[in-house]
């Protein structure tokens, strides 16, 4: 598919463009607003972004990282609407992050647990470990303290690591 094509407007551009990208879009949206339907209705408001702005865009491997911002912003203004809920923790440092043995697990467990997790906790923990955000950068798109994603973060982890460990118990 080339970006510099004069047709990006048209409904076989924009198809194809949907049937290429619709899933990595979904499950970045599935993994913040954590409801499949809400997953869907968040995608089709993405590529509607997407397409109303595709001619901006002249270079398609700058599409994956476009698309993937757009689909974190607009899944967190979604969540945004239900007045989301992060604890503020104080004297919280850096190494706190880094203490816990790792537990191997299928990614699917993992995302399936995830969406249990309180909503604060799993959009954190979805940018940080699936979309690659940097501490900063989540509380930017969040528009929270950077201390409070670090936080919502490790207790975020900590959580999904207890509800990992139960499930290896009980499934193991």
């Amino acid at each position: 598919m080339a970006f510099f094509r004069k047709d990006k407007k048209t409904q076989a551009f924009q198809k194809e463009l949907y049937q290429l990208h619709y899933r990595r879009i979904y499950n970045t949206c599935l993994r913040i607003v954590g409801n499949p339907m809400d997953a869907e209705e968040v995608m089709q408001d993405v590529f509607l972004k997407l397409f109303d702005n595709i001619d901006n865009l002249h270079d398609e491997e700058a599409f994956s990282s476009w698309s993937r911002s757009v689909a974190v912003r607009t899944s967190i203004d979604r969540v945004r609407k239900f007045k989301l809920v992060f604890e503020q923790v104080e004297n919280l440092s850096v190494a706190d992050e880094e203490q816990d043995e790792e537990i191997e697990l299928s990614v699917e467990s993992i995302k399936q647990e995830l969406n249990n997790l309180p909503d604060g906790y799993r959009i954190v923990v979805s940018m940080r470990l699936f979309e690659e955000c940097e501490f900063e950068e989540i509380a930017q798109a969040l528009q929270i303290k950077e201390s409070t994603v670090r936080s919502q973060y490790i207790r975020g982890r900590d959580k999904l690591a207890i509800m990992l460990k139960s499930k290896i118990i009980n499934n193991g």
